[in-house]
């Protein structure tokens, strides 16, 4: 387990370097006691997982790609029980990765050892495309379109390993992708 709260802070955390982005935000915030039974049908790739007294670090960085008016946010989980290993968490449907189930895949993840990730694409939670998808009536905001498709999955990634890389003081041995319908793409 992790001993203290002094180990990861906003102040020991160096803000990743996303190319072509302008980090906004970094916070760290301790999560202490965390319980919570992950059922297998909840853990898809995955079997079921308990988590008692759990303790990891919630790293949350918010950026934005200069011009594109977008607002992403990435949170990832770290704990003392690391596996050497990363594993991103992804959505379903409509949603790049922070959605219902995202209560479940990190929790899931962090119960198996790994350091967990995922993102909202900066579109955020909503389950339909209604409210980012269209810059007006018949046109399609392809920045929100891109940043679905695959340009916030990358960012992810290169904020999970740089995150990882600044608090364990080495690269992941394995990343892997873990989530619903979304997988197939991502």
């Amino acid at each position: 387990m992790l001993s203290n709260t002094t180990i990861c802070s906003p102040a020991t955390i160096p803000p990743p370097v996303v190319f072509g982005a302008d980090i906004l935000s970094l916070s760290a915030t301790w999560v202490q006691n965390y319980t919570l039974n992950v059922p297998t049908s909840f853990n898809y790739n995955h079997g079921d997982v308990a988590l008692q007294n759990t303790e990891f670090w919630n790293v949350t960085i918010t950026y934005t790609h200069p011009g594109h008016d977008d607002r992403i946010t990435v949170e990832t989980w770290l704990t003392g029980t690391w596996n050497e290993r990363l594993q991103a968490t992804g959505g379903g449907g409509w949603s790049a990765g922070q959605f219902v189930l995202s209560d479940f895949f990190m929790p899931g993840a962090v119960g198996e050892g790994y350091a967990a990730t995922t993102t909202d694409a900066g579109l955020g939670s909503a389950g339909s495309p209604e409210p980012w998808a269209m810059t007006s009536p018949g046109n399609v905001n392809l920045y929100s379109l891109q940043n679905l498709g695959y340009v916030s999955l990358n960012d992810q990634a290169t904020i999970g390993k740089s995150l990882v890389k600044s608090f364990y003081s080495k690269d992941p041995e394995y990343s892997y992708w873990s989530g619903c319908s979304q997988g197939g793409r991502q």
